[in-house]
């Protein structure tokens, strides 16, 4: 009776396991096709011939990885493809892009046939935390100082529809911070170079704007960082934590997620859910290797902050999927040219 039980123990977990297997074994023999959204060449494609090199190591059974671009709209022509017409079987993933593709649900264009929510998000990199940035020699070193300063704050921006642009414009109507913006600066050299000749006082900028081109300044103590958008930094404080109205809270979130995702990797609406977890964790094994990391920063394409599939599908949700009317409205007017 023994030697029975054990028999049928065993028959039993082979027959549990049996799935597992067949899922472990599904990519073994077979091409994943990965699309990007713009023609050779550009950031998006740089990004994607990356990950076509090393994706397929960590996945298991070790597919082909077949790299191809489709082209048109920012993105959406791909986003489009990938919701309505490529297969739901975990043999098809995209990059359609970044800002323009990850808008496109909230600034309403033509051709647009997507539900951004609804992708599969598999993962993504290029994360990265949005920073005010003040020289030291102008005695603003919190929040509180910025609320008491009884003169102007003045930051540089690149152009008056720029993040580090709109974001302050935003914090002096809703807060009355009394900042400034001056516009027109080429890049973050020229304003670096501003800001060390006392012409401006900081930047509200991407952590690697200032980390990958002035670190000096930084780890000298000559640049403070005053708050950041997500919690990163110890003891500096988080800005949707500074604020309370609902209406300012939106307006922000909107223009800062974009930052925060990244470029994401994504799948179909809908494909099997043992694919997307072996996906998900291939790709979060992937971002955190060292000879992939070495390979994006050599063709300078760092990989920031990467995001987790579950985390992109919650962010984007919640903040870029659908926006009220007059959030939108609002977002808007900002990005007129008379500017605020």
């Amino acid at each position: 009776m023994t030697h029975v039980r054990m028999l049928a123990a065993a028959v039993l977990a082979a027959v549990v396991a049996a799935p597992a297997v067949a899922q472990e074994n599904f990519y073994a023999g077979k091409s994943l096709n990965l699309i990007a959204g713009f023609p050779p060449g550009g950031g998006v494609d740089g990004e994607m011939r990356v990950v076509s090199r090393h994706f397929a190591r960590f996945i298991p059974g070790n597919p082909t990885i077949v790299a191809k671009n489709m082209p048109g709209a920012g993105g959406i022509i791909l986003g489009n493809h990938l919701y309505n017409v490529a297969d739901k079987d975990g043999l098809t993933v995209g990059m359609p892009g970044r800002s323009g593709f990850l808008l496109s649900n909230v600034v309403k264009e033509k051709g647009v046939n997507f539900d951004l929510a609804k992708f599969d998000y598999i993962g993504g990199a290029g994360s990265t935390n949005s920073i005010l940035w003040l020289r030291a020699q102008a005695g603003i070193n919190t929040v509180a100082d910025i609320k008491n300063s009884k003169k102007e704050i003045v930051l540089g921006a690149w152009s008056q529809r720029s993040q580090n642009a709109i974001v302050p414009k935003v914090l002096q109507n809703y807060e009355g911070w009394p900042f400034k913006v001056v516009h027109g600066y080429p890049g973050t050299n020229e304003v670096m170079i501003a800001i060390e000749r006392g012409e401006i006082d900081g930047l509200y900028s991407h952590e690697g704007s200032i980390a990958n081109t002035r670190p000096d300044l930084i780890a000298s103590g000559k640049l403070k960082a005053v708050f950041q958008t997500f919690e990163d930094m110890p003891n500096v404080p988080i800005m949707s934590e500074l604020i309370s109205n609902p209406k300012e809270k939106a307006l922000l979130a909107l223009l800062n997620a974009p930052s925060q995702v990244g470029l994401p990797l994504m799948a179909p609406p809908g494909i099997p859910k043992d694919r997307l977890e072996i996906l998900r964790a291939s790709y979060a094994k992937m971002v955190g290797d060292k000879e992939y990391r070495d390979e994006a920063e050599k063709r300078g394409l760092p990989v920031g902050r990467s995001m987790s599939g579950p985390q992109l599908q919650k962010l984007i949700a919640e903040n870029l999927s659908s926006v009220r009317e007059d959030v939108l409205k609002e977002y808007l007017s900002y990005m007129d040219d008379k500017g605020k």
